[in-house]
């Protein structure tokens, strides 16, 4: 009985120091193939060259030394005579001032333009009445309150004639009803 434990106490011993011994066997490294970079292109060097100078032409020479000739003096404007002014006839209008750079559409386009702009507009306000706005996000709401601003001043701009406004604050305000819909 006594050999009982003292032969498990040396298998334990033999078994634990041949785990401990394990054989390490290195793995070898693939041989990867060497990448040197490619050689440099030739280089082309030009040559500049400077062109050369034509000879200096000598001019003859003058005995005399001539002075440069003097510029003429302009005439001067007539001086007005003194006195009082008197008007000589009905008075000249003052020159008018060129008018301010509107697009102005073709004739009869415009109310085709502005036909379309309030069928814009009657579609963002369709939308807008489909969305629930107490369910929207902050985020959501306040696109709501941009998109009925816009189309508040579509219509604005559509009372004074001003299409091309009138029209990019509607397609905004269409672009924002489509996603609010969604």
């Amino acid at each position: 009985m006594r050999l009982l434990p003292l032969a498990v106490v040396v298998a334990l011993a033999m078994g634990g120091s041949a785990c401990a011994a394990r054989a390490q066997v290195p793995i070898p490294e693939p041989e990867l193939p060497v990448l040197d970079p490619p050689p440099a292109p030739p280089r082309i060097v030009a040559i500049y060259v400077e062109p050369e100078e034509p000879a200096p032409v000598e001019a003859p020479v003058a005995a005399e030394p001539t002075a440069p000739p003097r510029p003429q003096p302009k005439p001067a404007a007539p001086a007005p005579p003194p006195g009082p002014l008197v008007n000589e006839g009905p008075p000249q209008p003052p020159p008018s001032t060129p008018p301010a750079l509107t697009l102005t559409p073709v004739p009869g386009a415009e109310a085709k333009t502005e036909a379309s702009i309030r069928a814009l507009l009657g579609q963002v306000t369709r939308d807008l009445t489909r969305v629930n706005a107490a369910t929207l996000s902050d985020d959501g709401k306040t696109q709501y309150e941009a998109a009925r601003r816009f189309v508040q001043q579509s219509e604005d701009a559509l009372k004074v004639h001003n299409l091309l406004y009138a029209g990019k604050l509607a397609d905004k305000a269409a672009a924002m009803a489509a996603v609010l819909v969604r």
